[in-house]
């Protein structure tokens, strides 16, 4: 039992820690844990994926940026897993992992997430899409590109190395794992010329400007 007092998120997954595997029957969690337990397993999830982008990057050869923490219009920061330089331009990616089933439209705004385990009946979770929340990241880096060169390419690759099972609209606008490695082997191993290399650096630069090592 918890005591009267508050309980704060760490408590919540200092708790959860302690259990070490996915609450069971016999570990009772409050609405607030249950909570936190989502977001926790979530966060590992997402390292997960990140990783495995991160080590596919790695072997490409190609220049790459890992969690870029880049100023954006509005005074604040975003956060990108990864960026990487190729001769065509520069190449923002999002990864994600999820389960379950995902059906949605790349122009929509939440995805509809569901799992064979739950009721027919039971509403679907909304994802923020992640080809929207890219898209953002994408105006960040052009609007440092654009500083050097309005013409450069920024081009989005959403990638996604979970187990859902996505809608065919869906799956047109992502990449599998497999789907990356392939677009990597295809691209031109010429190396990015003139104003493409300073919009890198300049991009390089702004991260560390914004905190990130």
């Amino acid at each position: 039992m918890l005591s009267g007092r508050g309980t704060t998120g760490e408590d919540c997954v200092a708790r959860l820690r302690r259990h070490r595997v996915k609450p069971s029957g016999s570990c009772r969690l409050t609405a607030r844990e249950a909570q936190v337990w989502r977001s926790f397993r979530a966060a590992i999830q997402g390292e997960k994926g990140e990783s495995a982008v991160a080590h596919v990057l790695d072997r490409s050869g190609l220049a790459v940026l890992h969690n870029a923490i880049l100023p954006t219009g509005d005074g604040r920061t975003t956060q990108i897993d990864h960026l990487f330089l190729s001769p065509r331009g520069i190449h923002v990616v999002e990864t994600k992992r999820y389960g379950g089933e995902l059906t949605g439209h790349p122009e929509d705004e939440r995805w509809r997430q569901r799992f064979a385990v739950e009721a027919p009946d039971a509403p679907p979770r909304l994802i923020y899409s992640p080809v929207m929340q890219n898209a953002a990241h994408c105006r960040a880096v052009y609007a440092l590109a654009r500083l050097v060169d309005p013409t450069i390419q920024v081009f989005s690759h959403v990638v996604m190395t979970g187990t859902a099972v996505l809608s065919p609209a869906l799956v047109a606008c992502t990449l599998s794992l497999s789907e990356l490695e392939t677009l990597l082997h295809d691209l031109e191993r010429n190396v990015p010329q003139g104003t493409l290399i300073n919009a890198w650096r300049r991009i390089g630069l702004a991260c560390h400007a914004s905190g990130h090592q």
